[in-house]
C-alpha cells in the first residue's frame, strides 16, 4: 500500500501480484487499487501461458461503513474450451463485507453480487449470473509485506439453453506497502 497525504484529502494506492486458479488453470497478474475518501476503484487482470485463461475486472466502490461497500463494473473471462475459446463479460453490482478475525493483522471478506447482463460469445449470447466470494488478508504489519487468499463461484446460465457454468476460483494476493 502507498498512502500520500494533506491536509484535506487522502488518497490511499495499492498494488499487489496474484496467483488466479480457474478450472485447473493458474493465471499470473496484478491487482490495483486507488481510494479517495469513500470512493474506491479496483483493477485486476491476470492471464495464463498461452492465453488459456484470460480475466479482468474493474470495480467501482462505494464504502457505505467502514466494513460495509458496494460495488459495481464489468467482469471478463475468456478460456479455452474443447470447443474453442469461450468469453464471457457480466457488469456486476454486488456487496462486500470487510471484517476482522484475529487482532489487527487478519482481516476477512465476503462479497456477494448479481450480473445485471451477461454477454457470451456462444449461441444464444445473454443469459443471467451471480456469484461470491469469501477470503482472509494477513498483514505482518512488522514487515512491508501483505497476504490474501480468496476463493469465488460463479455461476451463470445462457438464456434459451439448458446449459449452466459454474466456475470456481482461487486467488493468492501478496502485496508490498512502502513504508
Amino acid at each position: 500500500m502507498v498512502a500520500s497525504q494533506d491536509n484535506e484529502a487522502q488518497v490511499t494506492a495499492t498494488a499487489a501480484g496474484q496467483v488466479l486458479n480457474v478450472r485447473g488453470v493458474a493465471a499470473v497478474g496484478f491487482f490495483g487499487g486507488v481510494r479517495f475518501h469513500r470512493v474506491a476503484l479496483d483493477v485486476q487482470y491476470a492471464e495464463a501461458q498461452r492465453q488459456a485463461l484470460v480475466e479482468g475486472a474493474v470495480a467501482l466502490r462505494f464504502l457505505a461503513t467502514p466494513w460495509l461497500s458496494v460495488q459495481m463494473g464489468p467482469h471478463a473471462r475468456r478460456f479455452d474450451t474443447p470447443f474453442g475459446a469461450e468469453r464471457w463479460v457480466t457488469w456486476r453490482l454486488g456487496g462486500r463485507g470487510d471484517f476482522g478475525v484475529a487482532g489487527t493483522g487478519v482481516r476477512g471478506h465476503a462479497l456477494l453480487w448479481r450480473a445485471l447482463g451477461l454477454d457470451v460469445n456462444v449461441p444464444p449470447g445473454t443469459g443471467s449470473a451471480h456469484g461470491g466470494e469469501v477470503g482472509v488478508t494477513v498483514d505482518l504489519e512488522s514487515r512491508p509485506f501483505w497476504f490474501g487468499l480468496a476463493y469465488g463461484i460463479d455461476q451463470a446460465q445462457v438464456r434459451d439453453a439448458a446449459r449452466r457454468e459454474t466456475v470456481k476460483t482461487l486467488t493468492l494476493t501478496a502485496g508490498l506497502r512502502r513504508r
